[in-house]
């Protein structure tokens, strides 16, 4: 009898202690990090598809680190709608740091010249000077390491095409 009610004991310390570091993240305040756009390589050609991958800039503005599961983002050029992916790379981001989290993402060639031919068009009397390129990223981060939530994002910028 004292056998059973020890091992009761210790079950139940055990379950207390297990459902308390289970619980450690849920009442925590999570900032939304910063996402940007910190580069872009062609991966693929298709003729109805290209394929890029895009490394996004996570900025933690959070005083611990935080566990990335997951990625989905829009891209979005000149105000339409460029390119749609998802990553499933783990990263660590440091508390306060910064890293890069790997992305492909997939566009339309029809899209791609349409959005060619119309910055083309718009050249015409301005002496054939390239102006920037505005883009729009958008999308959610997945956290898991006790956060276990879902993060929204959303950064503009522009891309120099003079260099």
């Amino acid at each position: 009898m004292k056998n059973r009610v020890k091992n009761i004991s210790v079950l139940l310390v055990l379950s207390a202690l297990l459902l308390s570091a289970g619980c450690a993240g849920i009442g925590r305040h999570v900032e939304e990090p910063e996402v940007t756009l910190a580069d872009m390589q062609v991966v693929e050609m298709r003729p109805l598809e290209a394929v890029f991958q895009i490394a996004l800039r996570v900025m933690n503005p959070n005083d611990f680190g935080l566990d990335i599961r997951g990625v989905r983002c829009d891209l979005k050029i000149d105000g339409r709608h460029f390119a749609t992916g998802v990553g499933d790379r783990k990263s660590e981001i440091p508390a306060y740091g910064t890293g890069l989290v790997p992305v492909k993402v997939y566009a339309s060639t029809l899209k791609m010249f349409s959005s060619v031919l119309a910055m083309v068009q718009g050249m015409n009397g301005q002496q054939n000077t390239l102006q920037p390129i505005r883009y729009e990223l958008s999308g959610t981060i997945r956290m898991g390491g006790g956060i276990n939530r879902t993060v929204p994002f959303h950064s503009k910028g522009e891309l120099a095409l003079n260099r």
